[in-house]
């Protein structure tokens, strides 16, 4: 192979410089196809711009064969290539080739090579503790974890936490702790060492040995911040809710400007739902830092939260003002205008909404135009989405579906479950889903044949039993079978309202009136479901309690004007408004 003494330069420039080296077609194809590298000792010595041609040759091979992911390959390159060169950018590329080719023992001599070259490399003994902890060679994990925390701390860093860092991310959780365990001495009295140490013992769940370290750690530094919450954290996480919480807010009233103690205090509290204390210290915090946007944020989704949706509007608006988490903010105002039945308002707020929470937005928006009778502009507006959110269709097509099915076209629905169903076969939620909306097309064929589908790989699907059960009870004679599904469902979930629902319908179809009314109120107690209180209403009015009948399909109407269920119970009864 000749290669011009200039373009010799321009190719060891960058890979001295450690540099993307760029493709070259010089090199024979035949070279990149087998694993065996070339021998060095049969190359010339000749120095070449002061670098051998073998040198050349690895350098431009390597990177070659790492264009072309052949990692294993370009491992092998590198790695001759870093021999030579002595050079500590080569011999960190030589390891991380390593590493991509998923082959630690190479990666750890490669690294051990980049150590010789730079002893004092944090990256170099960092990735060399990783690969030892994952080989389970502790005594060099050990030495490489020391000489970690020697470097970072000389750097100003915190080396025990790196250290922690290092296990956490090589190493069951309790491997970390007891890798810590030997790496801090027993009786240190090394504060940040002992923080580490609590740390790794928290994220072991070993709460109590947690909070053993961390109290050694504060005796020796006692308005560490870190460790103060750490603390309380423990001491939640060990069902002492009260006294973590009591001992939050001593800290934070023994320090009022510590921002970030108050900020734990306030996320704890909203952790623990604890909304009105949490709302309390993020106003704090806003009269502290009046420009914060988290604190605004969190003032907003708070207010919310308390249905105090005029606060919430405030402190959200602000945030849009200030083009500060602007997407999130529209999206929550968007949320208020419809609570508040301000549709053209929620429309507005949930067009402006870009990025992460623009798919939720679209689909709001969706609901609202379906709402307002344009359904075709909501599916329309659904099928875009699709177009741009391809991870997310099949939720699109369950929300589009289900659009239909509130607005009673069954059999539009049932293409929409279709056609999903070309792209998810075999999907349960879809095949259950189908199976449902079949019922409401009076088509028990077609829910049999999705809902058996289900129960074939899964006979234990509680609510496809269920499904089934209610669905040959309400529009079959099959009821004797029907009540055996129903009864298999019940007892995989005795206490879901809508199988006891279905229990107490199965009876009032086989007459038991007394034990239907006995399931139906039990479900009734559970969910204010309409359906179950058209069922209900339908059982009392048979056993002639008609004005307890009335008042709980009124009640049902009232807290649920569009449902489908109770306005045709009461025609068909005869029963006036």
């Amino acid at each position: 192979m000749k290669i011009t003494p200039l373009y010799t330069l321009a190719v060891l420039g960058i890979f001295l410089h450690g540099c993307a080296s760029p493709t070259v077609s010089r090199v024979p194809d035949k070279d990149l196809s087998s694993k065996t590298v070339p021998d060095q000792q049969q190359a010339p010595k000749k120095q070449v711009n002061g670098a051998t041609p073998a040198l050349i040759y690895n350098t431009l091979a390597g990177e070659i064969a790492a264009q072309r992911g052949d990692s294993s390959l370009a491992f092998d390159y590198a790695y001759k290539a870093a021999i030579e060169t002595r050079n500590a950018k080569s011999a960190e590329r030589a390891t991380g080739l390593g590493l991509q080719a998923n082959q630690s023992q190479q990666a750890l001599k490669a690294a051990k090579l980049w150590i010789e070259i730079a002893p004092n490399s944090l990256k170099a003994h960092q990735i060399s503790a990783i690969l030892n902890t994952r080989l389970q060679d502790l005594p060099a994990t050990i030495r490489h974890l020391q000489r970690v925390v020697e470097i970072a701390n000389a750097q100003g860093q915190s080396g025990y936490l790196q250290a922690a860092a290092i296990t956490e991310k090589a190493a069951s959780a309790p491997q970390s702790l007891a890798i810590m365990q030997q790496l801090v001495p027993a009786e240190s009295e090394d504060p940040d060492a002992l923080y580490a140490l609590a740390l790794t013992a928290s994220r072991a769940k070993q709460m109590q040995l947690a909070g053993e370290y961390v109290d050694r750690s504060l005796r020796f530094k006692p308005k560490a911040t870190n460790a103060l919450i750490l603390k309380a954290h423990a001491l939640i996480a060990s069902n002492k809710k009260e006294a973590g919480l009591s001992f939050l807010a001593q800290t934070v009233e023994e320090s009022p400007d510590n921002l970030t103690l108050r900020n734990a205090y306030a996320r704890t509290l909203v952790d623990l739902n604890e909304a009105e204390p949490a709302l309390a210290q993020y106003q704090i915090l806003h009269r502290q830092q009046p420009e914060n946007p988290d604190t605004l944020y969190a003032l907003g989704i708070l207010s919310i939260q308390l249905e105090r949706l005029d606060e919430a509007k405030s402190h959200l608006k602000k945030l849009v003002e200030k083009r500060q988490r602007g997407n999130e903010a529209s999206y929550y105002l968007g949320v208020i205008s419809e609570e508040q039945k301000q549709w053209e308002t929620a429309l507005d707020w949930y067009s402006r909404v870009e990025g992460d929470k623009q798919p939720d937005a679209q689909v709001r928006i969706a609901k609202i135009l379906a709402d307002s009778g344009s359904l075709d502009e909501a599916r329309e507006t659904l099928q875009r989405l699709r177009v741009n959110q391809s991870h997310h269709h099949l939720k699109l097509y369950t929300i589009e579906a289900e659009l239909l099915r509130d607005n009673l076209q069954f059999e539009v629905a049932h293409e929409v479950y279709t056609k999903a169903m070309e792209l998810f076969e075999g999907n349960t939620e879809l095949l259950y889903a189908r199976g449902l909306n079949a019922a409401d097309m009076n088509r028990v064929d077609l829910l049999e044949q999705d809902l058996r589908k289900i129960l074939a790989t899964q006979p234990d699907h509680a609510d496809a039993l269920n499904a089934l059960g209610y669905t040959l009870a309400d529009k079959t004679d099959r009821l004797e079978e029907a009540k055996a599904y129903i009864e298999r469902a019940l007892t995989m979930k005795p206490d879901n309202p809508a199988i006891l629902d279905s229990l107490g319908w199965v009876e009032f179809r086989m007459g038991n009136l007394q034990m239907a009314r006995d399931y139906l109120q039990k479900a009734a107690a559970l969910s204010p479901d309409a359906e179950i209180a058209s069922h209900l209403g339908e059982v009392l009015w048979q056993l002639g309690e008609r004005e307890q009948a009335k008042a709980i399909w009124k009640s049902a109407n009232d807290r649920e004007p569009k449902n489908r269920f109770i306005r045709p119970v009461m025609q068909r009864l005869g029963v006036g408004n």
